[in-house]
């Protein structure tokens, strides 16, 4: 998803690691993915690489499913140094399981020429 620069501040990028650990908790992948897409995708479809990302991260949790989430999300964002491969930002979120157990929920930041996208670049174990 295309974001502007002011929406680059914390609070802005804050609220899209939020926005994505929601869709993520009430199963809505569609919504999702035509939000952010999906980086490890590698070739799959959006929806089924996350749905499957997904289940591999429950099942390492052994977790049955994510409880829905409205509100009260809090993400980590932190800024990369300047460098060439245009990454400007990280967010992390948490996305919470029915049995205490966490995925991590990252989305990437790039810059491409004047352009800056926000994009979901994989769901893990949380350590």
């Amino acid at each position: 998803m295309q974001i502007s620069d002011s929406q680059t501040n914390e609070a802005e990028l804050a609220a899209l690691g939020a926005d994505a650990v929601r869709l993520l908790c009430l199963g809505d992948l569609f919504t999702l993915t035509s939000r952010y897409e999906y980086a490890v995708a590698l070739g799959r479809e959006s929806v089924a690489a996350i749905r499957d990302d997904l289940a591999y991260c429950l099942t390492e949790l052994r977790a049955a499913c994510l409880l829905p989430v409205a509100e009260g999300v809090s993400a980590t964002v932190k800024y990369f140094a300047p460098n060439d491969a245009g990454l400007f930002a990280l967010v992390q979120s948490l996305a919470p399981a029915e049995n205490g157990a966490e995925v991590l929920v990252e989305l990437v930041v790039t810059i491409k020429e004047t352009h800056k996208h926000v994009t979901l670049e994989q769901l893990s174990v949380a350590a």
